[in-house]
């Protein structure tokens, strides 16, 4: 017998003209991002080894390299996730949670188009499986 949840929310993908707005704004995120990498890229490779610099800029420097890193590796994880949900949506699976294989609800898609998991296996993850 199924349950209340499983009747709201059947096993089925979007269908390709409605992964198309879910498409627009995942490339579009992939664009942005991928310039994101080259700039914070860049960022560590604009010192000047013949200049002289103080103590403080030095560090200021190293701090600032050590920003772009970790931004450029956040930046890195997220367009892992839009290009996975891009390949799902090639694949027709766009829309399905990863782990139930539920639908995910639009709205959760509209608020993050790269979602993996619907809302109830999400808390489930952050609550440690339990």
């Amino acid at each position: 017998m199924k349950t209340k949840l499983e009747k709201a929310q059947p096993r089925t993908a979007l269908k390709k003209k409605e992964m198309a707005p879910f498409k627009e704004a995942l490339e579009g995120m992939k664009l942005d991002l991928l310039r994101g990498v080259k700039t914070n890229d860049g960022m560590g490779k604009e010192n000047n080894p013949d200049e002289v610099k103080d103590l403080a800029d030095l560090a200021s420097d190293s701090y600032d390299r050590e920003l772009a890193f970790g931004l450029s590796e956040t930046e890195r994880a997220r367009l892992a996730q839009v290009e996975k949900a891009l390949d799902a949506i090639d694949d027709g699976s766009y829309g399905l949670c990863g782990s139930c294989g539920r639908s995910i609800a639009t709205a959760r898609l509209k608020a993050l188009p790269f979602a993996r998991l619907c809302i109830e296996c999400k808390n489930s993850e952050e609550r440690g499986g339990r």
